[in-house]
């Protein structure tokens, strides 16, 4: 297997891999022929779902929702390529350009764009979100992506953000930086929500397993090089609680067998040199049969790591995973409360705020480490579920409303339902498919991958109430410090 080994900067700086040109590691179709689809006819369905998208009349919205749904044409499956075609993202041209993204708290972050030569906007492409090392600014990091993707370089969109984010220990504000940044670049470019991967190194390279573990519905692979796991894997059973984050997620874990940096555990102590807290990671999971793929390189030391490029293809050639059938979700804030078809809306009780509790005393043969994750282990939110034919169950813990989803083929439309949430039955009956639901979510999503075509909201005392397209609730990622997005401790 050839090796990515290019290496791109000085020995006086810090070397990054050089992903070669290679005829398998983009994937993606080329940019289509032609010109995009005329929508002049009142009657055409692209035409209808771009009127439902520009329209802000309720009454308007429904009639033109009961149109497309009725058309001749209409298939759940069509809609998807309807919208796609309907969104009007304005040309761009060929290169780089930065993007300036309000991410809350009166913060702002620079994502530096490239645009490939054929970018063509009615068409979605695929992603790579580009998370800079600490030797490198997000603006270097893309130059640098560009010259790893080699000539593939023009079947990718690439947004190379500035970020602080990277550990589940990350300091406030406590804002959605990521969702917020992946938000505003699909406003800008036509982007294939089902093909966004997360590509970083060392620094950067916990940022993408920070993503991947918090916000997994957002990604369809991960690479992660010369970094380790989000909480290094020591005594305190900590990290564990993380790994089922990531059961659908393909990631790429790759280290360099001398890689003499520092890893540290939840409470800040060394744990290790990255090299070994790697392997011990990789040992740990080995059994696990989750999508991980822990890649040591020999000779390889922090910088200059050179990876070989099968597993890397690998990443980048999945798609998202759809509606998996067993969920389970772990998570520190509201804004990461989103899991494929499971979505907190609201937080109830204690959370893990800017300091950590008060701690209780050491058990015997406990460490300082163990100890602080056993103290804030309870403080983590939590969301799982179960997809069994026509049965679904639910469990929370610190969320209050939660939203059930149903896409095309979540469950058969024609038979009823039934949700149970925390071991209580809190709805029976069928659903019905709407495009009005399916269409607005898409719209607050800018997903056209994953389509909605309807919901259950359950509140915090287990009262369930079926989505209509006038209540589909904003994203989870905006539902931090809105209105009513905290409640009182209700419930445990």
């Amino acid at each position: 297997m050839k090796r990515l080994i290019v290496l791109l900067a000085s020995a006086a700086a810090l070397c990054i891999p050089a992903i070669a040109a290679h005829p398998a590691i983009a994937g993606a179709a080329r940019p289509a022929r032609g010109t995009p689809v005329d929508v002049a006819v009142a009657d055409e369905p692209v035409a209808l779902v771009r009127a439902y998208l520009t329209s802000a009349d309720p009454a308007e919205r429904a009639a033109l929702a009961g149109r497309i749904s009725a058309h001749r044409d209409y298939r759940p499956s069509r809609l998807r390529t309807w919208l796609h075609q309907a969104m009007l993202f304005d040309p761009q041209p060929p290169g780089r350009q930065t993007l300036a993204v309000d991410i809350g708290a009166g913060l702002t972050r620079r994502v530096y764009l490239v645009v490939p030569a054929g970018y063509r906007p009615y068409r979605p492409w695929p992603l790579i979100y580009a998370l800079h090392p600490s030797g490198e600014s997000a603006e270097q990091w893309a130059g640098r992506m560009q010259q790893m993707l080699g000539a593939r370089e023009r079947e990718f969109l690439i947004a190379s953000p500035e970020f602080a984010q990277n550990s589940i220990g990350a300091r406030p504000p406590f804002v959605p930086e990521h969702p917020a940044i992946l938000d505003a670049v699909a406003r800008r470019l036509h982007v294939d929500a089902g093909r966004v991967y997360p590509f970083g190194y060392s620094m950067g390279g916990f940022a993408a397993w920070f993503i991947s573990l918090y916000y997994p519905d957002r990604i369809a692979g991960a690479i992660s090089a010369a970094a380790g796991f989000d909480v290094a894997p020591t005594d305190d059973g900590f990290w564990k609680l993380l790994l089922p984050n990531v059961a659908h997620v393909p990631v790429l874990n790759t280290w360099g067998e001398y890689d003499t940096l520092t890893a540290r555990a939840l409470d800040g102590t060394p744990a290790g040199t990255f090299a070994a807290s790697n392997r011990r990671f990789a040992r740990a999971v080995g059994g696990m049969r989750l999508p991980v793929t822990n890649l040591e390189v020999p000779g390889g030391a922090h910088n200059g790591l050179s990876p070989p490029a099968e597993p890397i293809e690998q990443v980048l050639l999945a798609r998202r995973a759809a509606d998996p059938a067993r969920v389970a979700h772990m998570f520190r804030h509201l804004h990461q409360a989103s899991c494929y078809w499971l979505e907190g809306l609201t937080w109830v009780g204690n959370r893990w705020g800017d300091t950590h509790p008060p701690l209780p005393d050491a058990r015997e043969g406990e460490s300082a480490s163990a100890t602080l994750g056993r103290t804030l282990e309870p403080l983590l939110g939590r969301l799982t579920g179960e997809i069994a034919g026509q049965a679904i169950r639910v469990t929370r813990r610190h969320i209050g409303d939660v939203v059930i989803w149903f896409g095309e083929r979540t469950i058969d439309w024609s038979r009823p339902v039934s949700v149970e949430v925390d071991g209580t039955t809190v709805f029976t009956g069928r659903m019905t498919p709407d495009v009005g639901v399916a269409l607005t979510r898409a719209a607050a999503t800018m997903d056209f991958e994953a389509l909605r075509f309807a919901g259950i909201r359950v509140d915090a005392e287990g009262h369930a109430s079926v989505v209509t397209a006038a209540t589909v609730p904003a994203p989870a990622w905006k539902s931090e410090g809105r209105a009513g997005a905290t409640r009182p401790a209700t419930r445990p």
